[in-house]
């Protein structure tokens, strides 16, 4: 269950991120920018590498929804604990970078929502290996 609510969470954020059509708020406070302020070309870059991390928190959200749920009716240990172990080195990642972005720049970003994952999918994994 606590894998879910990550997921969900994960397939938010790949929305907003895979349709965005902007920098997101803290982006802009961060670089000290506004969209409008950018040049096209560098629009377009942005917006091609907030789609490559939209489509990471998709593989994410699909992997921490759709394979407990497979875990359950076919069990294997494989997947019991990889796909955690995956979602946690995404997230340690995230917040490893979101939380540079804070202390550089002071913009408000979801560091604290990255470590609050990470330690949902630590107690996740802690719970499978007590079952």
């Amino acid at each position: 269950m606590l894998y879910l609510l990550v997921g969900m969470v994960s397939l938010a954020m790949a929305f907003k991120s895979l349709f965005s059509t902007k920098l997101l708020s803290f982006h802009e406070k961060a670089a000290g920018t506004l969209w409008d302020e950018i040049e096209y070309p560098y629009k377009l870059v942005i917006l091609s590498l907030l789609r490559l991390a939209g489509l990471g928190f998709l593989i994410m959200s699909i992997l921490l929804i759709v394979c407990p749920l497979v875990n359950y009716f076919i069990p294997n240990t494989f997947y019991k604990y990889s796909i955690p172990v995956i979602a946690l080195i995404f997230c340690t990642g995230l917040f490893a970078n979101n939380y540079y972005l804070y202390k550089k720049t002071k913009a408000d970003t979801p560091w604290k929502e990255s470590l609050y994952a990470m330690f949902v999918i630590i107690a996740g994994i802690i719970i499978s290996i007590l079952n």
